[in-house]
Protein backbone atom coordinates (compact mmCIF):
# COMPACT_ATOMS: atom_id res chain seq x y z
CA UNK A 1 0.00 0.00 0.00
CA UNK A 2 2.87 2.59 0.84
CA UNK A 3 4.55 1.51 -2.48
CA UNK A 4 1.58 2.40 -4.56
CA UNK A 5 1.10 5.82 -2.39
CA UNK A 6 4.38 6.85 -3.22
CA UNK A 7 3.97 5.48 -6.96
CA UNK A 8 1.14 7.81 -6.96
CA UNK A 9 2.88 11.17 -5.60
CA UNK A 10 5.55 10.65 -8.27
CA UNK A 11 3.68 10.82 -11.29
CA UNK A 12 0.69 13.08 -9.72
CA UNK A 13 2.97 15.25 -8.44
CA UNK A 14 0.84 16.46 -5.73
CA UNK A 15 3.72 18.16 -3.47
CA UNK A 16 4.22 20.37 -6.89
CA UNK A 17 0.72 21.45 -7.18
CA UNK A 18 0.80 21.85 -3.02
CA UNK A 19 3.58 24.31 -3.31
CA UNK A 20 1.88 26.61 -6.63
CA UNK A 21 -1.59 26.68 -4.63
CA UNK A 22 0.52 28.77 -2.51
CA UNK A 23 2.16 30.68 -4.92
CA UNK A 24 -0.83 31.30 -6.90
CA UNK A 25 -3.07 32.13 -3.29
CA UNK A 26 -0.38 34.75 -2.57
CA UNK A 27 -0.17 36.18 -6.61
CA UNK A 28 -3.32 37.85 -6.39
CA UNK A 29 -3.17 39.97 -2.38
CA UNK A 30 -2.65 43.22 -2.52
CA UNK A 31 1.02 44.31 -2.34
CA UNK A 32 2.64 46.62 0.51
CA UNK A 33 5.67 48.73 0.16
CA UNK A 34 7.21 50.36 3.26
CA UNK A 35 9.38 53.12 2.02
CA UNK A 36 11.77 52.51 4.72
CA UNK A 37 13.34 54.05 6.78
CA UNK A 38 10.89 57.09 6.67
CA UNK A 39 8.08 54.29 7.36
CA UNK A 40 8.23 51.63 9.65
CA UNK A 41 6.59 48.52 9.65
CA UNK A 42 4.95 47.24 12.87
CA UNK A 43 6.85 43.65 13.94
CA UNK A 44 4.67 40.99 15.02
CA UNK A 45 3.84 40.22 19.06
CA UNK A 46 5.35 37.53 19.26
CA UNK A 47 9.08 39.34 17.38
CA UNK A 48 11.89 39.40 19.59
CA UNK A 49 13.86 42.69 19.45
CA UNK A 50 16.63 44.52 21.64
CA UNK A 51 15.72 43.84 24.90
CA UNK A 52 16.27 46.42 27.81
CA UNK A 53 16.98 46.11 31.36
CA UNK A 54 15.34 47.18 34.62
CA UNK A 55 17.88 47.17 37.21
CA UNK A 56 14.90 48.03 40.04
CA UNK A 57 13.53 44.17 39.13
CA UNK A 58 16.78 42.48 38.71
CA UNK A 59 17.46 40.29 42.06
CA UNK A 60 20.49 39.00 41.16
CA UNK A 61 19.60 35.27 40.86
CA UNK A 62 21.85 34.88 37.53
CA UNK A 63 19.46 32.72 36.23
CA UNK A 64 19.63 34.61 32.62
CA UNK A 65 23.48 34.06 32.26
CA UNK A 66 23.17 30.41 33.83
CA UNK A 67 20.29 29.50 31.13
CA UNK A 68 22.36 31.82 28.25
CA UNK A 69 23.56 28.49 25.51
CA UNK A 70 26.67 30.79 24.25
CA UNK A 71 27.24 32.30 27.52
CA UNK A 72 27.21 35.56 26.64
CA UNK A 73 25.29 36.97 29.86
CA UNK A 74 28.00 38.89 32.39
CA UNK A 75 26.94 39.35 35.76
CA UNK A 76 28.90 40.41 38.40
CA UNK A 77 27.34 41.33 42.30
CA UNK A 78 28.17 41.88 45.68
CA UNK A 79 26.34 41.96 49.13
CA UNK A 80 25.97 44.96 50.99
CA UNK A 81 24.45 45.47 54.03
CA UNK A 82 21.48 47.93 54.11
CA UNK A 83 21.91 50.13 57.37
CA UNK A 84 18.36 51.56 57.43
CA UNK A 85 16.99 48.09 57.12
CA UNK A 86 19.80 45.74 58.89
CA UNK A 87 19.85 43.06 56.09
CA UNK A 88 22.33 42.41 53.73
CA UNK A 89 21.62 43.12 49.99
CA UNK A 90 22.96 42.42 46.44
CA UNK A 91 24.42 45.69 44.56
CA UNK A 92 24.48 44.68 40.93
CA UNK A 93 28.28 45.65 39.84
CA UNK A 94 28.38 44.29 36.15
CA UNK A 95 25.93 43.55 33.62
CA UNK A 96 26.71 43.36 30.37
CA UNK A 97 25.64 41.15 26.91
CA UNK A 98 27.80 40.47 24.04
CA UNK A 99 25.13 41.37 21.24
CA UNK A 100 27.68 40.58 18.66
CA UNK A 101 27.54 37.10 19.60
CA UNK A 102 23.30 36.92 20.93
CA UNK A 103 20.79 34.69 18.64
CA UNK A 104 18.02 36.41 20.52
CA UNK A 105 16.39 32.84 21.45
CA UNK A 106 14.57 34.40 24.62
CA UNK A 107 16.17 31.80 27.10
CA UNK A 108 17.41 34.31 29.43
CA UNK A 109 14.11 35.72 29.79
CA UNK A 110 12.27 32.31 30.13
CA UNK A 111 14.38 31.91 32.99
CA UNK A 112 13.90 35.29 34.71
CA UNK A 113 11.72 34.65 37.84
CA UNK A 114 10.39 38.04 38.88
CA UNK A 115 7.14 39.28 38.38
CA UNK A 116 6.08 41.36 36.23
CA UNK A 117 7.13 38.87 33.78
CA UNK A 118 10.93 39.78 34.08
CA UNK A 119 13.71 42.13 34.01
CA UNK A 120 14.23 42.20 30.11
CA UNK A 121 11.38 44.08 28.38
CA UNK A 122 11.88 42.54 25.00
CA UNK A 123 11.43 45.76 22.43
CA UNK A 124 10.00 45.61 19.50
CA UNK A 125 13.32 47.20 17.93
CA UNK A 126 14.48 45.90 14.52
CA UNK A 127 17.06 48.49 13.57
CA UNK A 128 20.71 47.72 15.20
CA UNK A 129 22.47 48.89 12.56
CA UNK A 130 25.04 52.02 13.57
CA UNK A 131 27.80 54.08 11.23
CA UNK A 132 30.40 52.84 13.76
CA UNK A 133 31.15 49.00 13.92
CA UNK A 134 31.88 48.66 17.46
CA UNK A 135 28.74 50.57 18.92
CA UNK A 136 26.43 48.26 19.60
CA UNK A 137 28.41 44.73 20.07
CA UNK A 138 29.00 44.73 23.34
CA UNK A 139 26.15 46.57 25.69
CA UNK A 140 26.54 47.52 29.35
CA UNK A 141 24.63 47.80 31.91
CA UNK A 142 24.12 51.18 31.29
CA UNK A 143 23.34 50.87 27.46
CA UNK A 144 20.65 48.04 28.62
CA UNK A 145 18.73 50.19 30.23
CA UNK A 146 18.65 53.26 28.17
CA UNK A 147 18.19 51.98 24.91
CA UNK A 148 16.96 53.38 22.37
CA UNK A 149 14.21 52.63 20.15
CA UNK A 150 15.83 53.01 17.14
CA UNK A 151 19.04 54.61 15.91
CA UNK A 152 19.79 58.02 14.25
CA UNK A 153 19.55 57.84 10.19
CA UNK A 154 19.32 61.08 9.21
CA UNK A 155 21.69 63.87 8.80
CA UNK A 156 19.82 65.80 11.48
CA UNK A 157 19.58 62.92 14.01
CA UNK A 158 23.25 61.92 14.03
CA UNK A 159 24.34 65.89 14.12
CA UNK A 160 21.97 65.80 17.88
Amino acid sequence: MAAGKRFLDRILLLDLFAGLAITWRNLFRKKKTVQYPEERSEPAHRFRGMFRLDEERCIKCTLCAIDCPIDIVYIDWHSQLNEATGKKEKILDRFDIDVQRCMFCGLCEEACSTEPKSIWLTTKSYELATYDRWSHLYVDMEGLEHWKVRPAYTDEEIAR
